[in-house]
């Protein structure tokens, strides 16, 4: 039998092909030449149905704390002031469904007997987030709970910190718009959570944005960028009976208050400018003692940055800027917008032993950092470079002048009055300064070096409503931290901390071991101990250690510690909670998928 046989062909090479028997009879020794220049085109797959793009995602993180009875602290573990039961817990329990145009989620949450240091309130448990939203090409819609933000927050902003307690979601509608290149539109309603329930003022909104480099991009280029935005938030909330200080009067609170945001964005190669304005109709509440006066706050930051260098200057003002969803809440709930605290996070223990929180009824507000990277092979930057960091803040109240021959409260309000008068540009008292120094250092290829120093002046009377040894407290403290690899997947890291002050609770000094052993092991082990330097404090040396070990494996981690908790403020974004002391084993698990 004759074989016969066909040629296929590209970029002019032809292999030869056994044809089938049916091409045979229909042809005999043809040559097939095929267009070198037309590209083969590989087979379409075909795209996955709707339920294959269904995926589900979620997380899962709680935490336990047994009590154990601390003699030396005088807190056995059956106080309830500090203890809720005997075994302690908190529970997030996350659900999110995607899908083509819509996405489903909620949260289960426990909290029956939470960890020590969150309000009363705060307990319970119960699934009290969940959502819904559709999208179709530039639009978006989402019924149930959301968080939202606009602009810098000064007039809006909802969001969740598990650590503070603080979960202010909007329950009820949102619309979310791009119609076109640079263009955003944001309309919303609803009420606002509080804890387990949902205060009774409406919320409602809207937030215009245009980024007018994106929609021209060829009249700006990638060097310049220009945006402006506008927000409105409205609130309308049930007069409540609140009589003047002598009883004689009562007040006529109003009902419906609104607040107005404007910004502009300006970046110029390396430069980039932010200005916003806000402003808020007067609205007596317990944050500012029922007074009639109306709200502001202003906003001006600078930033640059190029290869190796950038700085960040930056300055507000507010003045009766606190907005909650119920006038008479204090706390730390229900607030509708978020004034940013100009200070610097900080991470090590003592550093963090005086946080200042912003105060809502007014300040001057300023911050500034400069970073810089010293190159390799220069006599600072030695043989890896080193990189320097140093920042500060300055925090004051304002000028306020009260009405001649008017009294006032302690805090500096009279119910039912206008309140004080300030001048815009005058600063009162310091309420809080700081100077931050940082130095790292790449000493070889296996041990990294960092020195840290940090002066602070504290005003605990206005901090916290209260002074220790002193309104003012003056700190300066040392931190030196070293990361030493000791194999690919063996590392130790070491802080050595030290806290010296004449006010409060006198000198510290904190200590930290911690092994890692990739991927999987991590043990540490804490120290804190205060040498009270004050006779007139009496006997309050305390030692604060703890000894903990995390274990990682795939998504899941978890952590088991024993120890002693220092009583004191946890902070966050300039929002603060006071934690009491405790101590007992922690157990907590995190997972995702």
């Amino acid at each position: 039998m004759k074989r016969r046989y066909t040629y296929l062909c590209a970029a002019a090479i032809c292999l030869p092909t056994l044809a089938s028997a049916n091409s045979a009879a229909e042809q005999t020794d043809s040559v097939v030449l095929q267009n070198s220049s037309v590209a083969l085109e590989p087979a379409k797959e075909k795209e996955p149905n709707w339920f294959r793009k269904i995926r589900l995602t979620g997380s899962v993180q709680t935490e336990f704390l047994i009590p154990v009875t601390d003699a030396g602290m005088g807190i056995p573990h059956t106080d309830r002031n500090v203890y809720a039961a005997d075994v302690l817990n908190n529970t997030y329990f996350d659900l999110t469904l995607n899908a083509p145009y819509l996405s489903l989620g909620g949260r289960f949450e426990w909290a029956k007997w939470p960890l020590p240091g969150f309000e009363k309130d705060f307990e319970g448990w119960g699934v009290p987030y969940f959502w819904a939203t559709g999208r179709y090409k530039w639009a978006s819609l989402t019924a149930g709970d959301f968080y939202e933000q606009f602009g810098s927050g000064l007039i809006l902003r909802t969001y969740q910190e598990r650590s503070l307690g603080i979960d202010n979601a909007i329950r009820g509608g949102r619309l979310k718009l791009n119609p076109g290149a640079g263009v955003s539109f944001t309309a919303l309603g609803g009420k606002q959570r509080r804890y387990w329930e949902h205060n009774s003022a409406w919320l409602w909104g809207a937030d215009a944005e245009w980024n007018i480099s994106e929609a021209f991009p060829r009249s700006f280029g990638g060097d310049y960028g220009l945006t402006v935005g506008f927000s409105y938030v409205g609130k309308h909330e049930k007069e409540t009976l609140v009589m003047t200080d002598d009883n004689a009067f009562r007040l006529r609170l109003p009902e419906t208050t609104a607040a107005f945001d404007g910004r502009v964005n300006l970046k110029l190669k390396d430069f980039s400018i932010l200005a916003e304005a806000a402003t808020k109709n007067n609205e007596p509440s317990a944050d500012n003692n029922y007074t009639y006066r109306r709200g502001s706050a202003f906003m001006l930051s600078g930033a640059y940055s190029s290869k190796g260098f950038s700085a960040l200057l930056q300055a507000k003002r507010s003045d009766n800027m606190s907005w909650r969803s119920d006038r008479d809440m204090t706390g730390v709930s229900s607030f509708i917008n978020h004034l940013p605290a100009f200070t610097m996070t900080q991470t090590y223990a003592l550093a963090a032993m005086y946080p200042y929180a912003t105060q809502p009824d007014g300040e001057w507000a300023f911050q500034g950092e400069v970073r810089y990277t010293f190159k390799r092979k220069t006599p600072l930057g030695g043989k890896y470079g080193t990189g320097v960091r140093l920042s500060g803040s300055y925090i004051a109240g304002l000028d306020r002048n009260y009405p001649a021959g008017k009294p006032h409260k302690p805090s500096g309000y009279e119910v039912g009055s206008n309140g004080y008068g300030t001048p815009f540009w005058k600063m009162g008292e310091l309420y809080y300064a700081d100077v931050n120094f940082e130095l790292n250092k790449k000493l070889s290829k296996s041990f990294n070096f960092t020195f840290f120093y940090l002066f602070q002046r504290y005003n605990q009377e206005v901090v916290l409503g209260h002074g220790v040894n002193g309104n003012m407290v003056t700190a300066n403290t040392f931190i030196v931290e070293g990361q030493w690899k000791m194999r690919p997947r063996t590392q130790l890291r070491f802080e050595a901390q030290y806290l010296h002050t004449e006010q409060d609770l006198g000198d510290w000094l904190a200590a930290t071991l911690e092994l890692s052993l990739a991927p999987h092991w991590m043990f540490t082990i804490t120290d804190m101990q205060n040498f009270n330097s004050n006779r007139e404090l009496g006997p309050t040396k305390k030692n604060y250690y703890s000894f903990g070990v995390t274990y990682n494996y795939l998504r899941n981690r978890f952590y088991v510690a024993y120890g002693r908790t220092r009583e004191g403020y946890n902070c966050s974004g300039g929002i603060c909670r006071f934690v009491p002391a405790s101590k007992g084993f922690t157990i907590s698990y995190n997972y995702t998928f």
